[in-house]
């Protein structure tokens, strides 16, 4: 999984949001999320998310939204398990949503 992560994250700082998406697509096809792997799966989850609004943003498909939508309620969902670690995580999440859905007060 270091392959898949550096990989991950090398298109990530490229703003290579395509190709995150369909990376991350095909991992978690090939390896479906263990307990033993949930770091793994959390960040792959907040990489992916800021992936998909961006691609939402920039392509103005509704698959995208509903994808980063849901990578938004994964992460809120492990945000109280862990809030040092995850709550500005889903701050950002939460801003690109709003950004996106035209809400700027809230973003």
């Amino acid at each position: 999984w270091h392959s898949f992560m550096h990989q991950l994250g090398l298109h990530f700082w490229m703003r290579e949001y395509k190709d995150v998406a369909e990376l991350s697509q095909q991992f978690s096809k090939k390896h479906p999320s263990l307990k033993e792997n949930r770091i793994l799966s959390v960040s792959r989850n907040f990489f992916e998310g800021v992936a998909h609004l961006n691609l939402a943003r920039d392509t103005k498909q509704a698959k995208w939204l509903a994808l980063a939508t849901w990578n938004v309620e994964y992460i809120s969902q492990l945000e109280p398990m862990s809030k040092w670690n995850w709550e500005n995580k889903l701050k950002l999440l939460q801003a690109e949503l709003h950004y996106l859905e035209g809400d700027l007060e809230l973003a």
